[in-house]
């Protein structure tokens, strides 16, 4: 179900505020990123995989005030983004 609803939010839509296509694309990242993790056994490349993980997380904070500032708002329950479910 949560996939689900990621794939949904994720979807390319048209006509998009900027900051929100922004905001999907770190998120897709996010998810790419997560996926590139699990797969992981050298020692280096899982540090690397957190260390990129941080920096796409710092990006996100950084557009999700932005889009405060903007007054962009999704809907009462809109995730984009579960930052409980992952294992990095």
């Amino acid at each position: 179900m949560e996939n689900m609803l990621k794939k949904a939010l994720l979807r390319p839509r048209t006509e998009t505020h900027p900051t929100l296509q922004s905001i999907q694309e770190v998120c897709r990242q996010m998810e790419a990123l997560e996926s590139r993790f699990s797969m992981q056994s050298d020692g280096d490349l899982i540090e690397a995989c957190i260390y990129e993980m941080e920096a796409l997380r710092a990006q996100y904070r950084f557009l999700l005030r932005q889009a405060r500032e903007e007054g962009l708002t999704g809907g009462a329950n809109t995730l984009l983004w579960d930052h409980t479910s992952q294992s990095i």
